[in-house]
């Protein structure tokens, strides 16, 4: 083709402006294999459709001018059947489901075809310019017929390649096909695996709340009560547990490592040890219930203190309150007995809140192993006792995306005190669903939330 229009010019057939355009046409066209091994199928697709009636006009243009006073008829028939023919290129070269190329590559051939004659006549070489002959000899003229031939092998050539593209996008789809399978299957895989895990989760979820003891009994000891308990999982690494006896009742929440799965075996471990060492052991002070627990959860899990052991435990508050006025006696007096591992203790009194500072250390192996202490203040009908583990204060959200923290916490439950604990539930509850999704941005739940409100 470069040949063939350099030859042209040299012999001055055509002017060296037709030359400058006819090499980037060419130039493009030559192009299209190599951008369909680029993986450019639409375009080169688009391409091929509108490149060949393009190619007809120039060249026939050309050989028109290369006669200078006749021409053979035959050469005006060839291009007009080169053109009715190339508007079934893109039929087959585009994608029906392509119908934007489609639809506008017919119609730039349909152009071609329809301009055909005006757009000779621009040049001088239409009907009315050049005088048609029958001279059958001229057909041999292999110089002239050369673009047309081209052209038409062009077709072939480019219409082979686009038929290998299609067999290698069959290939293709084939392998798509069988990777979906395969796919498919491996999804059903775990789905059913995970149905398997999640109807063992639930299981575990319902020996857990059996463990947990019924808060229905805190209606004896207590004037009211709320237990906000929201685990981050199925199932939760919080669990609270009390064991109540005449007049004493011995209250703990705890918050063991982890969440989910993991804590849940720890909190089941945590309550087991409690109920021995309360129930069975007799013991009440909270130091001394801390202190044994520690040894208990230690020997269980086997820590040694080395570097390499695991770091698990529970971080707890617990409390004993005892009644020590009879019961006759209309003022009541009530002692409360409290010892907290990293978790505190708050006192709600006439609208004022006391903490009760733990000691920083957990229940388990710890740097620091000292004797946990009991606190032992009076309370009296009316105050309210609050225990939370570390998830609603370290819950994030907010307009900035930060945690809840303990001071605001704080600053809810004195202005929530005086309100009845079921309704106290309801607006802790909401406060932290609002903190975590009603500021434009919806956060995880970080870890278990519980907060326990016991009213004297």
């Amino acid at each position: 083709m470069f040949l063939y229009i350099t030859v042209l010019t040299i012999f001055k057939l055509v002017p060296f402006l037709y030359t400058c355009i006819l090499y980037p046409l060419t130039f493009s066209i030559l192009l299209i294999p190599y951008m369909n091994r680029k993986g450019f199928f639409r375009l080169t697709s688009f391409l091929i459709s509108i490149s060949f009636p393009v190619a007809v006009l120039i060249f026939s243009t050309l050989t028109k001018r290369s006669f200078h006073t006749s021409i053979d008829i035959i050469y005006y028939i060839i291009p007009r059947l080169l053109l009715l023919g190339t508007l079934v290129i893109p039929l087959i070269l585009i994608d029906t489901r392509h119908k934007t190329s489609l639809i506008s590559a017919i119609l730039i051939n349909f152009l071609a075809l329809l301009f055909y004659d005006y757009v000779l006549d621009l040049f001088g070489v239409g009907f009315g310019s050049l005088q048609l002959t029958t001279d059958k000899y001229s057909l041999i003229n292999i110089f002239i017929f050369l673009p047309y031939l081209l052209i038409l092998f062009g077709i072939v050539f480019l219409t082979r390649i686009n038929i290998r593209y299609e067999k290698r996008v069959q290939k293709l789809l084939e392998e798509i096909r069988g990777k979906n399978t395969e796919l498919e299957e491996q999804k059903n895989y775990i789905e059913k695996i995970h149905r398997e895990i999640s109807d063992s989760i639930n299981y575990a979820s319902r020996i857990q709340a059996v463990l947990l003891p019924d808060s229905s009994i805190l209606k004896d000891y207590f004037k009211d009560y709320f237990i906000l308990f929201k685990p981050r999982n199925v199932v939760s690494g919080d669990f609270y547990w009390f064991s109540a006896a005449d007049n004493k009742i011995i209250f703990c929440l705890a918050d063991c490592t982890g969440h989910g799965v993991p804590g849940a075996f720890m909190s089941m471990l945590g309550i087991s040890f409690l109920r021995e060492l309360i129930t069975r052991g007799q013991l009440s002070e909270p130091s001394e219930i801390l202190n044994k627990l520690r040894d208990e959860i230690i020997n269980a899990l086997k820590q040694r203190g080395r570097q390499s052991d695991q770091k698990d435990g529970m971080d707890l508050s617990l409390f004993t309150l005892e009644i020590t006025t009879p019961y006759n006696k209309p003022d009541k007096s009530f002692e409360l007995q409290w010892a907290g591992a990293n978790n505190p203790c708050w006192i709600v009194k006439n609208d004022n809140l006391r903490e009760l500072v733990p000691d920083r250390m957990p229940v388990g192996i710890h740097h620091l192993m000292d004797r946990f202490q009991t606190i032992r203040i009076h309370l009296e009908k009316g105050d309210k006792i609050y225990l939370t583990t570390d998830g609603y204060r370290d819950q994030f959200g907010g307009p900035s995306s930060k945690k809840f923290m303990s001071r605001q916490l704080k600053e809810l439950i004195i202005g929530i005190s005086d309100k009845p604990m079921a309704e106290q539930k309801s607006l802790l509850e909401n406060k932290i669903e609002e903190w975590r999704t009603g500021f434009g941005t919806e956060h995880e739940q970080t870890d278990d939330i519980t907060l326990v409100g016991l009213e004297i």
